[in-house]
């Protein structure tokens, strides 16, 4: 019991460490959208996935944390209505809090402020989504000097729009919001000096 207890101390003061925080990231994303197209077209679902980088950076207060979370992405992009099958590039930029537990747990939540996502064009259309936002949920798992994460967004973006209608050049403003679930699995690396 005495070792039990001496072990939880060590873990509880090691974790308590104070200052910069610095966490750069690999991930694999995969998201479901639904995307309200213009007449005579309707509302459809689609799906992206792949892989990307990411860079936590902020203050340790011990237990506690406070970051900046950035996000890049390079995922294919599907969605049912027009066949769209694109690669496209994503970026997301977020505010967190987070908490290191005992014994290597950790959560976090967030918002995310700001972002986009730009597929290429395909199959005659080429949309993008831009002033990205909704919430962000966290947890991990620190095994030695690597986390193992998982993490859930709930994302609307408020610029969306499409700038190729069947092969010609347009600016057509999507009346309502573009809205992407996003599951993110992650291996990181939390420094903190």
């Amino acid at each position: 019991m005495k070792v039990l207890i001496g072990s939880l101390i060590f873990l509880c003061t090691f974790s308590a460490h104070a200052g910069f925080l610095l966490e750069p990231g690999l991930t694999y994303e995969k998201a479901d959208n639904t995307i309200a197209w213009p007449s005579p077209l309707t509302t459809s679902t689609g799906s992206s996935s792949g892989l990307g980088f990411n860079l936590k950076a902020g203050w340790s207060f011990g237990l506690l944390y406070l970051a900046l979370d950035a996000g890049m992405s390079s995922p294919t992009f599907k969605n049912s209505a027009v066949d769209y099958d694109a690669s496209a590039s994503s970026t997301l930029y977020a505010g967190i809090l987070g908490v290191d537990l005992p014994l290597g747990f950790r959560v976090w939540g967030g918002y995310v402020f700001d972002g986009s996502l730009d597929p290429k064009a395909s199959n005659g259309y080429d949309v993008v989504f831009k002033k990205a936002n909704g919430y962000k949920l966290g947890a991990g798992f620190k095994l030695i000097f690597v986390s193992f994460n998982f993490e859930y967004m709930d994302l609307q973006y408020t610029d969306s729009s499409i700038e190729t209608l069947a092969g010609v050049s347009t600016n057509i403003d999507l009346d309502d919001n573009f809205k992407n679930k996003v599951y993110l699995f992650s291996v990181s690396v939390p420094l903190t000096f």
